[in-house]
C-alpha cells in the first residue's frame, strides 16, 4: 500500500513539474517578413510568404508546423500550413517560407490600395512545437506592401 501511494505521489509531482515547464514556455512570435506573387491564372493566384518566427524563450524550440490565416485590411486573404521543421535558437529567430493559394480575383480586388500605400495585416494561427503536447497560439498585426501585379 505504501509503495502504491509513493508511486502516485511521484507521478503527481512529475506531472506538476511538466505543467510548470509548459507554463513558463512562451509562444513563438510570428510576423510577415515578405510576400511575392509566384504565379497567377484566371482562377487562382499562388503567393509565396516568408514568415519570421521569433523565439522569446531561453531554450531552443523546434517548430514542427505553423497553421495560419492572414487577414489584409480586415479581409481574409489566405490560409496556409507549413510542413518543414525549423529550429528557432534561444532568444533568436528564423525565416519560414510557405505558399498560399488565393482562389478569387474578387478577393484580391477587395484589398487593392493605391500603389505605395501599406496594407494592414493580421496573422493568426497555431505553432506546433516539438516536445509540447498542445499547439501554441500566435496573433500578430502589422503593415506590409503587396508586390506589383504583372
Amino acid at each position: 500500500m505504501k509503495k502504491a501511494v509513493s508511486l502516485w505521489l511521484t507521478m503527481g509531482m512529475l506531472m506538476l513539474a511538466g505543467c510548470q515547464t509548459l507554463g513558463s514556455l512562451e509562444a513563438p512570435e510570428v510576423s510577415v517578413a515578405g510576400i511575392r506573387l509566384n504565379s497567377m491564372t484566371l482562377f487562382e493566384q499562388e503567393w509565396g510568404l516568408t514568415l519570421r518566427a521569433r523565439n522569446p524563450n531561453d531554450r531552443e524550440l523546434t517548430l514542427k508546423s505553423l497553421d495560419y490565416e492572414i487577414y489584409v485590411n480586415g479581409e481574409k486573404f489566405a490560409r496556409g500550413l507549413t510542413g518543414d521543421s525549423v529550429t528557432l535558437p534561444a532568444m533568436g529567430d528564423a525565416l519560414v517560407t510557405t505558399t498560399s493559394l488565393l482562389n478569387s480575383l474578387q478577393q484580391l480586388q477587395k484589398i487593392q490600395q493605391p500603389q505605395g500605400e501599406p496594407l494592414q495585416y493580421r496573422l493568426v494561427g497555431k505553432a506546433r512545437v516539438a516536445g509540447v503536447p498542445l499547439p501554441l497560439s500566435f496573433d500578430k498585426e502589422g503593415e506590409m506592401k503587396l508586390p506589383a501585379m504583372p
